[in-house]
């Protein structure tokens, strides 16, 4: 009774709709989080840890200071403001939890009959733990594009990034 509650029977549009958000609103906030830990101070003393992983790999995606965890998986503190039953969250962190393993797999996508299938966003978040201040989201939203802060792995791209980065240190 301390959180609001969303079930089939009461609204069925929502109950499926919460599950088509999700992903929308765990793309933000881990955009959100993610450049919020690249503050110098945080930088440092929490999210360092995470970026020892140079070549990254399926079990660094959860390779992460204790204070880190607790920012990344407060991501479903949502649900005490936004009616949800608890599948929705059960379903919330399964998917941002996985989502941390497979964006650090080595593994662009799965290819099915030379076609690819399902981007993983390997590649994407290799080029983040390569030059820190880019590609803090994910593939499948677009706020690195709107944040001035994606990188696809071109020379114009590392060209902009470095533009970017002098600009933050003239600044700070």
């Amino acid at each position: 009774g301390y959180a609001p509650m969303l079930t089939w029977s009461a609204n069925p549009v929502w109950f499926i709709g919460i599950f088509l958000l999700i992903p929308i609103w765990e793309s933000f906030y881990f955009n959100w989080i993610h450049q919020f830990l690249h503050i110098p101070l945080l930088y440092k003393h929490v999210h360092a840890l995470h970026h020892r992983n140079i070549n990254i790999g399926s079990w660094s995606g959860l390779s992460m200071h204790p204070v880190e965890h607790i920012m990344y998986l407060a991501t479903v503190l949502i649900h005490w403001v936004i009616a949800a039953h608890p599948i929705h969250v059960l379903f919330h962190l399964q998917y941002y939890t996985l989502s941390a393993a497979t964006t650090h797999t080595g593994f662009e996508g799965l290819i099915v009959k030379n076609q690819d299938r399902l981007k993983l966003g390997t590649f994407y978040h290799r080029i983040h733990h390569r030059y820190f201040e880019c590609n803090y989201g994910s593939l499948e939203m677009p706020w690195d594009k709107l944040f001035g802060s994606f990188h696809d792995g071109t020379q114009g791209a590392d060209e902009k990034i470095r533009y970017r980065r002098k600009r933050m240190t003239a600044n700070a």
